[in-house]
């Protein structure tokens, strides 16, 4: 790969309450072999001491990353959008910069979770699949023991359900139905046609939901099986806790609602109130906590769908 053809790839991590797990990210992405990448953290107001150490980590890391301190927590997409705002700004200059400008517009942002660590040569294997596909790229990303997580999200628009793909399915550059917010490399110019992440989700389906948007706008979305990312999953909120399930099920609804075509809508709403039926059933006779836990935040998840509640969960869970 040639100097002149390389674009300058921006890496937003996002922190909150993750410190350690974020100054691990920025080490590994350290090692990247990709020679163009500007890396950019957002604490999400953590309010935890993160700011503190990030800074005194920065002073003696051995590559340079900005911190943008947010002073509030709006969520996933708002924490990435105050970063994704600031590189679109990059963009906007004298004049006499136009040159400059003009490299910027293929400028790419791979939003990367801070969970996460990469191998070196992940960046440059999804910069050549963008180039080949001039779409969204995620990796194969795996767990920290190296067996495999996911490539991505499979939508069912029968019941409404989002699966990952079987490791057996994968094929390289393969496209996916959604890419994991967890590692998605985006052309720049893709948020200048259709927008930022969307911040009514709070927590959970903006990345199905941006990818959904991207695709409808005719941008494919691929994955490169030898670009390898290791993901802790849910380090920050807990793969099973109860405030999970809540975001997974309401916006799940709501953005496939959002997206659905003809009778996929009614179909999806459907099988959902099926599935809410069940749930709230089998707590019924359950003496499990958790199962009982977990039917009353699904019904609660269900109730602030139908009355349009988004942005932060109102309740106590």
């Amino acid at each position: 790969m040639s100097s002149d053809s390389v674009s300058p790839v921006y890496i937003v991590v996002l922190n909150y309450r993750g410190v350690d797990d974020t100054i691990a990210c920025l080490q590994s992405l350290a090692t990247l072999a990709y020679p163009d990448y500007h890396m950019i953290v957002v604490d999400n107001d953590s309010n935890d001491g993160s700011v503190q150490k990030l800074k005194a980590f920065k002073n003696d890391f051995s590559k340079d990353f900005l911190l943008i301190e947010s002073p509030d927590n709006n969520g996933y997409s708002a924490g990435n959008n105050l970063a994704i705002k600031h590189i679109l700004r990059l963009q906007e200059g004298p004049k006499e910069q136009k040159e400059e400008q003009k490299e910027e517009q293929n400028a790419y942002v791979w939003i990367l979770n801070n969970d996460t660590t990469v191998e070196p040569t992940a960046l440059t294997h999804m910069m050549q699949t963008a180039r080949d596909t001039k779409g969204l790229v995620g990796p194969l990303i795996l767990y920290p023991d190296k067996t495999y997580q996911q490539v991505g999200v499979k939508i069912n628009w029968a019941t409404g359900s989002l699966k990952g793909y079987k490791e057996s399915e994968l094929q390289e550059a393969m496209t996916v139905n959604a890419l994991s917010g967890a590692s998605m490399l985006v052309p720049l110019s893709v948020f200048k046609k259709i927008g930022l992440l969307d911040e009514r989700y709070f927590l959970y389906c903006e990345d199905v939901e941006f990818s959904l948007r991207a695709s409808r706008n005719n941008y494919p979305l691929s994955v490169s099986l030898k670009a390898k990312v290791y993901h802790a999953e849910s380090a920050s909120t807990g793969k099973t806790s109860l405030k999970t399930q809540y975001y997974h099920q309401r916006n799940r609804l709501k953005v496939l609602n959002q997206y659905a075509i003809g009778f996929e809508g009614m179909a999806i709403g459907l099988y959902s109130l099926f599935r809410l039926a069940r749930s709230v059933v089998k707590s019924w006779f359950s003496t499990n906590p958790d199962k009982k836990a977990s039917a009353r935040v699904h019904l609660l998840a269900w109730q602030d769908y139908q009355q349009g509640i988004e942005g932060i969960c109102p309740h106590q869970l």
